[in-house]
C-alpha cells in the first residue's frame, strides 16, 4: 500500500488485523484495524490534533467497509479522532460508561459487546479498573487464528505505565485476567509500544506489585513524606510520584 501524508500505511498483523501508529507524546500512539466482510473495526484513532483526512484515507486503502470505532479508556490521544469520524458517517463509537467521552454513541458496562463482522469475531470488554475508570480491550478471534488483544494503556511498552488517573491495586487484577487470557490472545497490542506477549504482561504485572509493596510501606513508615521511596520504586521519578499520590488517596 502506497504511503499517505502524515499517518505510516496500516501493516498487517494477521489476516484480518491491522495496524499503524501516530504520534503519541513519548512513544507512538497504536492505532487497530479489524476487518470483516460485513464491516470494519478502528481501535483508538488517535488524538484531536491528528491529521485525521490522512488517517481515513490509510484506513480506506485497506478497507471501504463501515466503520465502528471503540474507544479503550477515554484519555485524549485516544479519542480526539471522534468527533471527526463522527462527521464523516461514522454512526458507532463505543466507549466504557465510566470513560466520560462526549463523542461516544455506545456505551459498555459489565456485559461483553461482541461485534460479528463477517469472518473475525470482536468482543469489546470491561476487565476490570486500572489505568483509568472505564477501560476496554478488545478481543479479536477467528478459527484457525490466534487471538490478538488490543489492551490500550492497560499495557505499555517502551514507557513506564501512567498512573495519573489510574487504581493501581485493581489494575494488578487487571492485569492478572489479562494474562490469563493468554491461552486464546496470544499476543497483545498495548496502547503505545511495541506487540508484546503473556510473558511481558506477567513481567508488568510483577512490576507493579512491587511498586505497591514498596509504595505502602513508604505510606506506613513515612508520616509526612512518602515521596523518599521514590528512588526506590521499579518506576521513573514522575510515575513513581503518581503511584504514591493514587495509593495515599486511596485508589
Amino acid at each position: 500500500m502506497a504511503g499517505t501524508p502524515g499517518i505510516t500505511p496500516f501493516t498487517r498483523v494477521d489476516d484480518d488485523v491491522f495496524m499503524t501508529t501516530v504520534d503519541g507524546g513519548v512513544t507512538p500512539l497504536n492505532i487497530g484495524l479489524v476487518v470483516g466482510s460485513r464491516g470494519a473495526v478502528l481501535i483508538d484513532p488517535g488524538p484531536d490534533g491528528g491529521d485525521h483526512d490522512a488517517l481515513l484515507a490509510a484506513v480506506r486503502q485497506v478497507t471501504d467497509a463501515e466503520l465502528i470505532v471503540v474507544n479503550t479508556h477515554g484519555h485524549g490521544d485516544h479519542i480526539g479522532a471522534n468527533a471527526y469520524l463522527r462527521e464523516h458517517g461514522v454512526e458507532r463509537i463505543l466507549a466504557h460508561r465510566e470513560a466520560e467521552v462526549a463523542t461516544a454513541t455506545e456505551l459498555v458496562g459489565q456485559a461483553p459487546v461482541v461485534l460479528d463482522l463477517g469472518g473475525p469475531e470482536v468482543v469489546v470488554e470491561h476487565l476490570g479498573r486500572g489505568h483509568t475508570d472505564g477501560d476496554l480491550v478488545v478481543e479479536v478471534s477467528r478459527e484457525g487464528h490466534d487471538g490478538i488483544m488490543f489492551c490500550g494503556d492497560l499495557v505499555r511498552e517502551g514507557t513506564d505505565p501512567s498512573f495519573r488517573d489510574s487504581h493501581p491495586e485493581e489494575w494488578v487484577r487487571t492485569l492478572g485476567r489479562i494474562w490469563s487470557m493468554a491461552g486464546t490472545c496470544s499476543r497483545i497490542i498495548p496502547g503505545h509500544g511495541q506487540p508484546v506477549d503473556a510473558d511481558f504482561v506477567a513481567s508488568m504485572r510483577r512490576r507493579m506489585e512491587q511498586g505497591h509493596t514498596l509504595s505502602r510501606q513508604a505510606l506506613r513508615d513515612a508520616v509526612t513524606d512518602a515521596t523518599k521511596a521514590i528512588p526506590i520504586l521499579p518506576y521513573g521519578p514522575e510515575e513513581s510520584r503518581e503511584l504514591i499520590s493514587r495509593l495515599r488517596a486511596g485508589h
